[in-house]
Order: structure tokens, then C-alpha cells, then sequence
């Protein structure tokens, strides 16, 4: 199966400095987007193999990120977790789904998105969650 993440959505927060005074001034929105995204997950990874632990999503699991999708500009790449978090894909919002095992059809579809063709050459993405 596949795993959807939709990014962390931050709006009407306060500075640490105006929530102690008690000022109602909020920050400016912010949106996380599909590399900031990768890079948490590729941390999370590093940290439970600085734990001992086998994570069950690598550096080459097959990712896809998406922006503004149904709109007039919407962004679609696809490629290794690594290659994620990398990626620009513009204005949010972003949503990144982690690969389960796919059908060969799946996996030539997400060729034509892909931010590096080598990325489908191993079996990173013939593996399940």
C-alpha cells in the first residue's frame, strides 16, 4: 500500500517572544513543502539506524510529490525519497506519498514524472511497507 502525507499547514501562530507578552500578532502562513517533507523523513531514518533499528522506508524508496493539484499549475515528480528532497516543485500546497510494492503499469507511469529515470533501474519501490 501507499502512504499519504499531506504537509504540516501553519497559520495564525504566534512568535514565542508576542505568546509571552500576550500580543495578538501572528505570524506570516506557512506551508511545508515536499523536500521539507523528505528531509524530516530521511532524518526520522537516520535516527532509528543510529538506534539499531532496520526503518521500514529507505533513502530509495520510490516517493511522489505533488503540488496544487487540480489546478491550472499543478507539479508532479516522482523519484527516490533522496531525490525528494531536493525537489522544487513551487507554490504549496504540497502533499508526498511514500511507495508501497506497484504494479509494473504504476511504475511506468511514474517514469514519466520522474525527476531521474535511474531511480526505477533497482528494486527500491518492489518492497512493501
Amino acid at each position: 500500500f501507499n502512504v499519504f502525507c499531506s504537509t504540516d499547514i501553519k497559520v495564525k501562530e504566534q512568535s514565542l517572544e508576542n505568546l509571552m507578552k500576550g500580543r495578538k500578532i501572528y505570524e506570516p502562513p506557512r506551508y511545508m513543502s515536499v523536500n521539507q517533507a523528505a528531509e524530516q523523513l530521511l532524518a526520522i531514518i537516520q535516527n532509528r539506524r543510529l538506534q539499531g533499528e532496520k526503518p521500514e522506508i529507505t533513502e530509495n524508496t520510490i516517493c511522489v510529490g505533488l503540488a496544487r493539484v487540480g489546478a491550472s499549475d499543478e507539479k508532479i515528480a516522482s523519484g527516490t525519497l533522496q531525490q525528494m528532497s531536493t525537489v522544487e516543485l513551487g507554490a504549496p500546497l504540497h502533499s508526498l506519498i511514500v511507495t508501497g510494492t506497484m504494479h509494473p503499469l504504476e511504475l511506468e507511469m511514474l517514469k514519466l514524472f520522474s525527476v531521474d529515470s535511474s531511480s526505477f533501474e533497482n528494486n527500491a519501490c518492489q518492497r512493501t511497507i
